[in-house]
């Protein structure tokens, strides 16, 4: 089954993170034929360089977009969704690092299971060293946890994602927002009727650096998924006891000191 890969990258990550990410996919067990990626408005000379290096030998099979101005992750992934060849679509995060075997194992899943529209798994989390984890952050498997669990938290690990294009299309596409993008956009496939599922294993390295803590503790983030939830609640996707559920959690990460919001993720989670 061929799949494509749908990856952005703007000015302000990092070329050699990059460089292990695209190549963490373009050595995958089973290829991809397509690679899309969406430069995020102007990028760094240094990035362009890193692009070059990232996919020699491998020029034929990428789409490079590049949007005139930096438009945010949620825009750049709803424009970059329809430009992919293949219906099933590969997510990857230019600063994580695939397993070798991860899109084998996805889409050997997806041949057993049909009818799905979302397939994800669990991820490393590291801060240094990949093969050096700090945590597993793992998901619910089934469908009907995956359904319960979405009412107050986001179900999917997004760079671990393989999803359906035509499905993801049809349910709206990504959400526009420049951040909380991801969980905006499975509620409402889910929402909608479309199935999802986790394998439990971990097929991503995700990197989870103090700048992690510092973006998820900023303000702007915390607003943001409570506005999210408040249009679930609205929409009548959670109750309201959930969306409080989610108030009372954002603004506990909000005013909780960093050492010990770290404390929390590793024991809490």
């Amino acid at each position: 089954m061929n799949y494509s890969v749908l990856m952005t990258v703007y000015k302000k990550d990092s070329p050699e993170y990059f460089i292990q990410s695209v190549s963490s996919m373009l050595k995958q067990t089973v290829k991809t034929n397509d690679f899309v990626l969406i430069c995020d408005g102007p990028i760094t000379e240094e990035l362009d360089r890193a692009i070059v290096t990232a996919f020699r030998g491998n020029e034929e099979i990428l789409n490079l977009v590049r949007l005139p101005q930096n438009v945010g992750l949620g825009q750049a992934l709803h424009d970059g969704l329809p430009l992919c060849k293949n219906n099933w679509v590969a997510r990857m995060d230019d600063d994580d690092i695939s397993h070798p075997d991860r899109c084998e194992v996805e889409l050997k899943y997806i041949e057993e299971h049909q009818g799905l529209s979302i397939v994800g798994s669990y991820v490393n989390e590291f801060e240094d060293k990949p093969e050096k984890p700090i945590r597993v952050k793992e998901v619910p498997v089934l469908e009907s946890d995956i359904l319960r669990f979405s009412k107050r938290r986001n179900p999917f690990n997004h760079s671990t994602l393989m999803i359906n294009r035509d499905d993801i299309i049809a349910a709206g596409n990504y959400s526009t927002m420049r951040t909380n993008q991801d969980v905006d956009t499975w509620v409402r496939v889910l929402n909608k009727g479309y199935k999802g599922v986790n394998i439990a294993q971990p097929l991503v390295d995700f990197r989870f650096d103090k700048s992690t803590y510092k973006r998820r503790k900023e303000w702007k983030n915390i607003k943001l998924m409570i506005d999210v939830w408040r249009n679930f609640w609205k929409q009548h996707y959670c109750s309201f006891g959930d969306y409080a559920y989610v108030v009372f959690m954002q603004l506990a990460v909000f005013f909780m000191p960093g050492k010990l919001l770290q404390w929390a993720y590793d024991h809490l989670r």
